[in-house]
């Protein structure tokens, strides 16, 4: 029993539980830290999720407006392709009458 109430018994005791009582103080410590790390790491996952889904969302939106853009560029091809293709010049003169002796009205002068 004298080893119990010793000098040296106290003093290794002392360390040991101040071994041990700083070492679960720093195990809590490193527990809270990587607990708000883990915190911060899920709130970014959650708002890169939403902004992937928002990314996503827009990209189907330009799809379909690049769709509506090939179309409308499409149908001004066409127009295009047929206002510039050679046609056949189709002159109609209105009926009229003609004299029938096939002698020019006025002076040959003036023609």
């Amino acid at each position: 029993m004298d080893f119990l109430t010793s000098d040296a018994f106290v003093t290794i005791f002392s360390v040991v539980g101040s071994a041990i009582g700083l070492f679960l103080a720093v195990r809590a410590d490193i527990g809270k830290r990587t607990g708000r790390l883990e915190d911060r790491i899920d709130r970014v996952e959650e708002r890169a999720r939403a902004d992937h889904k928002e990314v996503v969302a827009d990209i189907g939106e330009l799809k379909a407006d690049i769709g509506e853009l090939k179309t409308a560029v499409g149908i001004i091809n066409t127009k295009l392709d047929e206002r510039s293709s050679p046609r056949r010049l189709v002159i109609q003169e209105p009926p009229a009458d003609y004299p029938v002796d096939d002698e020019p009205e006025g002076d040959p002068e003036t023609r």
